[in-house]
C-alpha cells in the first residue's frame, strides 16, 4: 500500500472498450458512456454439478458459447464471464442500440434454438432460460492483482453492475433495461423507435408492412415500473420487454435498430 501511494494513481480517458481489454501498466482507463449488456442463465442453483454433472455440463457450455457468439457479432468490444453469467461491453455512438439489438437477439436465440437443443440432448426436465440486463454509463478499468499471469480486468462502475442486477430481476426469457437507458432509445430516430418500441402488427402474409405501426395493430412492447425495493437500484424505474424478435420482420427490425436506416429488402 505505501508502494501504490508513492506510486499515485494513473486515470486516462479512453473513448471506446479496448478490444484487448486493459493493460497493466498501472493506469486506469476512463471510458464514458458504455452500454454493458449483462445475461444470467435463470434457475441454475437448481443444477447440481455434483448430482447431474453432465445436463449442469451442457447448460452452460451451450448458454456460454450461444450469448458470447451474439455479444461479439453485435461488436461488444469486451466480453466476460462471471460464474453463470456473461457480459459484454458495447462503446460508440450506437452502443444502446447494439447493446440491445444483441440483447433481444439472445433472448430470441434462447428460447428458439438454445433450449431446444439443450433439451433433446439432455432429456432434463430443468428448463434452459435467461434474463438480460441493460445499463449506460461511466466504467474505469484496469489490470489488478498478482504480478505475472494472475491479473483480473477490474471494471469499476454502475453499468455492469446494475446490468447484472437487472438480470437478475428479469423473468425468464426477458429482457429488463434502466430508465437511462430506454430515454435513449426514446429520443432516437423514428425509424429506431418503431423497430424497438412498437411491434410491427403483423398478422398476415403482406411483405414490406414491418416498419409501418400506422394501421392501428401495432403494440407498444415495453413495461414500465418502479425499481424493485428490495434490489439496491440507483434509478427510479426499470423497462421490461417480453417479446422476442418477429419470425418474419425479425431481421428487418433488427438491422434498423443497429445502423438507424431503412432496412434493404
Amino acid at each position: 500500500m505505501n508502494d501504490q501511494a508513492k506510486l499515485g494513481v494513473q486515470v486516462t480517458r479512453q473513448n471506446e472498450v479496448p478490444d484487448t481489454g486493459p493493460t497493466n501498466k498501472g493506469v486506469w482507463l476512463q471510458i464514458p458512456s458504455v452500454t454493458a449488456v449483462y445475461a444470467d442463465l435463470k434457475g441454475s442453483t437448481a443444477l447440481s454439478a455434483e448430482d447431474s454433472p453432465r445436463v449442469a455440463a451442457f447448460a452452460y457450455t451451450y448458454f456460454i458459447r450461444a450469448t458470447a457468439l451474439v455479444l461479439e457479432r453485435f461488436g461488444a468490444g469486451y466480453v466476460d464471464i462471471q460464474g453463470d453469467g456473461i457480459f459484454g461491453l458495447f462503446s460508440g455512438s450506437a452502443s444502446a442500440f447494439c447493446a440491445v439489438a444483441g440483447a433481444i437477439t439472445m433472448r430470441t436465440l434462447i428460447e428458439l434454438e438454445v433450449a431446444k437443443r439443450f433439451e433433446q440432448d439432455t432429456s432434463s426436465e430443468w428448463k434452459l432460460t435467461a434474463g438480460i440486463g441493460i445499463d449506460r454509463g461511466t466504467l474505469l478499468v484496469r489490470r489488478l492483482g498478482l504480478r505475472g499471469t494472475k491479473q483480473n480486468e477490474v471494471w469499476a462502475g454502475k453499468p455492469v453492475n446494475m446490468a447484472s442486477k437487472l438480470s437478475s430481476v428479469a423473468d425468464s426469457n426477458q429482457v429488463v433495461v434502466s430508465d437511462r437507458v430506454f430515454h435513449e432509445y426514446e429520443r432516437a430516430s423514428k425509424l429506431r423507435r418503431r423497430a424497438l418500441i412498437w411491434s410491427c402488427g403483423y398478422d398476415g402474409p403482406i411483405i414490406g408492412k414491418g416498419l409501418d405501426v400506422s394501421s392501428g395493430q401495432a403494440k407498444y412492447l415495453w413495461n414500465k415500473e418502479p425499481a424493485p425495493q428490495e434490489v439496491s437500484f440507483d434509478l427510479a424505474f426499470i423497462y421490461r420487454l417480453k417479446s422476442k424478435w418477429c419470425s418474419t420482420h425479425g431481421p428487418e427490425f433488427c438491422e434498423t435498430v443497429v445502423t438507424g436506416k431503412r432496412p434493404q429488402v
